[in-house]
């Protein structure tokens, strides 16, 4: 396996580990949690401008031309500065569909997305559904009138169009609906970790377009199989942060006429906190060198297994080791855990990724 990155996947790297560093500070994400709208236009435009919305997309569709290693870089630096700017809603998920799609103004929207100016949003998830991508009751009618529930949209506030998920006929297809089409209501929140969500209802909405009637299920399998990808690298990320800020903190904190680092029980829970990160990285980079679809497809799954799991250990261990202060808003190492809490969880937990691991 070639594990080396090309100089200029460093380059990228460079670039979004200068942006986490110098312009996403925790104030400054705070500040960002805590708006109305929970991003920054500053920064999506500076994403813009920096080519950052164009990785994925093909030269063809006016993209960069990217991958998964591309885009693991990517969300690896956004995990150490947990970034809540929706570049999973828009590039990783919503593009996902559409650069695979045949909808005739696919690149026009693509373009959109690409400058920053047009924010979309998949709505496939539903209430009481589960995990399973084909376990949905929304239906799309051939004249494009959409009926249905959709949960957990992620960047449901922001979002100009949604691509919606639903049964047509015998199959699936995806259904182009814009935000302000009649039928359509949308419940925004926000979830425990700080990121923008929302509920979508439904209700005899005549959607703009229905494309990808013919292998719907298996463009959302992949756009979903890229995105578990992403969050796995942002979890080992906030992982690698998480035990490197506990590490500087028990080194301030004295105890005993000594600072907490030198105590070998502790020393003894981060070390176990970083061989945890370490073998989730090890795991992902053997994901990222796998060529073999069904073989990658499969480590994907148990990548995902593991991050559910180590991510809680380290996460866990490192607000505890904080001790009461690791629990305040005011201190970031908490806000490192919902996160990884909410990773975990996103797009299926760790004992479905398991089975679907075992079942492969």
């Amino acid at each position: 396996m070639n594990l080396s990155y090309t100089d200029e996947q460093n380059m990228l790297r460079d670039m979004v580990s200068k942006f986490c560093t110098t312009d996403y500070d925790f104030e400054t994400r705070m500040k960002t949690v805590n708006s109305e709208n929970g991003s920054n236009p500053e920064h999506w435009k500076m994403f813009a401008e920096l080519g950052l919305l164009a990785i994925p997309f093909s030269e063809e569709q006016g993209g960069l031309g990217g991958g998964h290693t591309d885009l693991s870089l990517i969300f690896e630096e956004f995990g150490k500065a947990i970034v809540v700017e929706p570049y999973l809603a828009n590039v990783v998920l919503a593009g996902g569909v559409l650069k695979r799609s045949n909808l005739e103004n696919a690149d026009e929207l693509i373009a959109g997305i690409v400058s920053g100016e047009t924010q979309i949003s998949l709505a496939n998830y539903e209430p009481m559904k589960g995990f399973n991508l084909d376990n949905v009751d929304a239906t799309i009618s051939s004249d494009g009138q959409i009926n249905g529930t959709k949960s957990t949209v992620l960047n449901a506030g922001n979002a100009d169009h949604f691509i919606v998920f639903g049964k047509s006929g015998d199959g699936y297809a995806f259904g182009l609906v814009n935000r302000s089409s009649d039928g359509v209501k949308v419940v925004n929140y926000k979830t425990y970790d700080g990121f923008v969500s929302g509920d979508l209802a439904l209700e005899n909405c005549k959607c703009d377009a229905v494309f990808s009637a013919e292998n719907a299920l298996e463009i959302l399998e992949e756009t979903i199989l890229d995105a578990i990808v992403c969050v796995s690298s942002e979890a080992v990320g906030a992982m690698e942060k998480s035990y490197k800020l506990t590490i500087e903190y028990t080194q301030q904190r004295e105890q005993f006429g000594q600072s907490l680092s030198k105590f070998q029980a502790l020393q003894h829970r981060m070390v176990d906190m970083f061989m945890e990160t370490e073998f989730t990285k090890s795991f992902l980079l053997k994901v990222l060198a796998t060529e073999d679809s069904d073989e990658k497809r499969k480590l994907i799954f148990g990548l995902k297994n593991q991050i559910g799991k180590a991510g809680k250990i380290v996460g866990e261990e490192a607000v505890q080791m904080h001790g009461g202060m690791g629990c305040t808003e005011e201190m970031s190492i908490g806000h490192y855990l919902k996160r990884l809490v909410a990773i975990s969880h996103l797009f299926g937990n760790p004992d479905y990724y398991l089975k679907k691991y075992s079942d492969s």
